[in-house]
């Protein structure tokens, strides 16, 4: 299925044969060391992240209206997500470790494997190949 919302995300999760697991990364876009102005490479710092089950995520602005209750500025939200095996969620560790990853890709520019949603929802990269 191809990814082009964030209702096809939620849509192709709740179809895998396996449980999921959606890791969110809630980040700010800053201007990279060295740089000024409207022109300035964008660096991401990562604010806050969250895994949620994808049936816990009813829509965007359902995630986005819980993100704005614990205060964090963002300017985009990174997402993917973990499989389950044997019928079960992945286990708790797995997931820490799979969030760590993630907050570890974005602070290095790595990004290709994740997609990326602005604050109103939309698809700001297409799905990774």
């Amino acid at each position: 299925m191809k990814i082009a919302s964030f209702e096809d995300l939620l849509a192709a999760a709740a179809a895998q044969d396996q449980p999921q697991r959606l890791l969110f990364a809630f980040s700010m876009a800053e201007s990279a060391p060295g740089h000024r102005g409207a022109d300035a490479p964008q660096t991401l710092i990562p604010v806050m992240c969250a895994d949620k089950a994808p049936e816990d995520v009813a829509s965007f602005g359902q995630l986005a209206g819980e993100a704005a209750e614990i205060g964090a500025q963002w300017d985009m939200v990174m997402v993917s997500a973990l499989s389950g095996a044997a019928g079960a969620q992945p286990p708790a560790g797995t997931v820490e470790q799979a969030l760590r990853r993630m907050l570890r890709a974005i602070q290095d520019g790595q990004l290709d494997w994740m997609l990326a949603f602005d604050r109103q929802g939309r698809l700001l990269r297409p799905e990774p190949a």
